[in-house]
């Protein structure tokens, strides 16, 4: 598969012949061949866009190009592709975005837009893909597979079945069917997961996979049942499976999940990584202006002890591979010119990059011009009607229910990271109708508000969450995207959610009465405002939680509180739920 760039052929071959100038000469390089590992001086010629020809030392251009590009000595490097990333989780619109990551050298990202999907279903997918074109990164976009992710298990504000990925599929710029996040409904065969499925492959299109602790025979009936990769691996036993199986391994460092360094170890001593590549997933705005995107990961999986080379090769000739992209992962006659030239093949920032043939950024600052921030007005997707006032934050034991005490089923990390959980039985003290936390400072409240107008709330005890005070409220609650509020008080639970419905949406600690808030306000994900912006209000919103946390609770902490497909035990609007079995769990144990 090409990519959208349309190119006249005739023209690129005189210009290869030396009987058409170039437009471009970026020379005085050490060239890396992602084809061969090899690394020599060569000057590589461009025109509309393309490479043309890369002239090793000796061979001189016929006709000098319009002009020339000194590369001072660096090594030049394709561009790097992000195989598997969701642009709503930077908390930037896509255009914002593109300015942002471009001067660390990711040209080219392949996005799953199911965050605003679960939100504002196809029209808000509309808004990814037009919104891409206003600046210089080259987005693709996979048609989201699980809107919701399991409909029988959390509410959501749109439903895609096969007809509306269908309709996503034969949209210009949609190349895939995204992350298909319910395994468990692939390799049991559920007639939703066949259908959508279905729709990529009639198309041939590709189907990106996503199967956290899959293994064995669900393994292989997952790879059977269309997907083609993964990024969801935690351990090297995974990666070094999945790879066994041929199934195509994303290595991920992202804001919520980062254990490259086990993933690594998956693939360290395999004779060939072809199958390896590179994706960020969920990154955050302050992470980005701080560390970087695609070139922080290639960065960590170099100080994990793969060769640099191999690396940058992961993250550009596999990527493209990986997606069939034949013109895209390399700098060679015939390719796109996406181009970047770095002092060494370490992962660090690029001192220059180049989008078709274009110089998009130097030394750091974005070149393109097309800055336009605050020119959208996005409706209020915040409707919480059953938050009323900070009672509705009570957690009220079953109607008739005499005693001093209940059972519980408090929910208790199974992981150092808080990723996955399990429930355990506590019997806590009933005051007012209501449970009682306050002689258990290790626990604290979760509530889940469906925030779609159509009600729905649940509400469970978390044991060793980090919050000694206050509250933290979120609209990013992969991936229905309710409202998610973790609190001590049901005070401060109501004022962070009050001033979320007020904004639109989006991050807000809250204690004593005050409430420090990131706005989110394009569908409760997003921001309009730069990437500077966004990270100032992240570092403050941040600096807030540390003061009311033990210092180990993340701006994010509750984004996959809700997830339905992790294999663990999960709060969604509609009540507790064991992810692996996909089936409710009472919360009280009774």
């Amino acid at each position: 598969m090409r990519t959208r760039k349309t190119k006249d052929r005739s023209r690129l071959i005189q210009a290869a012949m030396g009987k058409l100038p170039c437009d471009l000469t970026i020379g005085n390089v050490q060239y890396f061949n992602v084809f061969t590992g090899e690394i020599y001086p060569a000057e590589v010629d461009i025109l509309d866009g393309f490479v043309v020809r890369v002239r090793e030392e000796g061979q001189e251009a016929p006709l000098p190009a319009a002009s020339y590009y000194d590369g001072k000595g660096s090594y030049l490097i394709p561009g790097f592709i992000d195989t598997h990333m969701h642009v709503e989780s930077t908390m930037m619109i896509p255009e914002n975005l593109s300015r942002a990551i471009l001067p660390w050298g990711t040209t080219t990202i392949c996005t799953d837009p199911h965050e605003i999907g679960n939100v504002m279903g196809v029209d808000g997918v509309k808004f990814m893909l037009e919104n891409a074109k206003k600046s210089a990164l080259r987005q693709y976009v996979l048609a989201p597979s699980c809107v919701p992710a399991v409909p029988e298990l959390e509410s959501t504000g749109a439903v895609f079945g096969a007809e509306e990925v269908g309709e996503l599929l034969d949209m210009d710029g949609v190349v895939g069917i995204a992350e298909i996040m319910d395994f468990v409904g692939v390799y049991q065969d559920s007639p939703r997961m066949h259908s959508i499925i279905d729709e990529g492959e009639k198309r041939g299109m590709y189907l990106q996979g996503h199967a956290p602790y899959v293994s064995g025979k669900e393994l292989a009936a997952y790879r059977v049942g269309g997907p083609q990769s993964d990024h969801e691996s935690a351990t090297a036993a995974e990666v070094r499976e999945k790879l066994r199986c041929g199934i195509h391994v994303n290595l991920r460092a992202s804001s919520l999940i980062d254990n490259l360094t086990d993933l690594v170890d998956g693939c360290r001593d395999h004779l060939w990584r072809d199958f390896v590549s590179i994706c960020t997933d969920d990154v955050h705005a302050k992470d980005l202006l701080t560390t970087g995107h695609i070139n922080r990961v290639v960065r960590k999986a170099v100080q994990a002890g793969l060769d640099g080379r191999e690396v940058i090769k992961m993250g550009t000739l596999n990527a493209a591979r990986e997606y069939g992209f034949d013109d895209l992962g390399a700098v060679a006659p015939g390719y796109i010119a996406d181009i970047q030239l770095v002092k060494e093949l370490d992962g660090r920032m690029p001192d220059a990059v180049f989008v078709e043939g274009r110089l998009v950024a130097e030394n750091g600052q974005y070149l393109g011009g097309d800055r336009q921030e605050g020119a959208y007005d996005f409706v209020n997707t915040v409707n919480v009607p059953q938050i009323r006032c900070a009672d509705d934050f009570r957690m009220l034991v079953p109607e008739g229910w005499q005693g001093d005490t209940i059972p519980v089923r408090v929910i208790t990390p199974l992981d150092a990271g808080r990723v996955l959980r399990t429930a355990k039985t506590v019997e806590l003290p009933v005051k007012d109708g209501a449970v009682d936390i306050s002689g258990h400072p290790e626990l604290l409240f979760v509530a889940v508000a469906n925030r779609y107008g159509t009600g729905g709330k649940t509400i469970a005890v978390y044991e060793s969450f980090g919050l000694n005070r206050g509250a933290l409220a979120s609209t990013v609650s992969h991936d229905s995207h309710n409202l998610t509020v973790a609190y001590r008080d049901t005070d401060s639970a109501f004022l962070a959610a009050e001033t979320l419905r007020k904004c639109g949406g989006g991050v807000c600690a809250a204690a004593d009465g005050a409430a420090t808030c990131l706005p989110l306000p394009a569908a409760g994900l997003m921001s309009q405002e730069s990437c500077e912006k966004v990270a100032e209000q992240i570092s403050q919103v941040q600096t807030a939680l540390n003061d009311i946390s033990d210092g180990t609770v993340k701006l994010l902490e509750t984004a996959i509180m809700s997830l339905p497909v992790l294999p663990g035990i999960v709060i969604t609007d509609k009540g507790l739920v064991d992810g692996l079995s996909q089936s409710f769990v009472p919360v009280y144990d009774i």
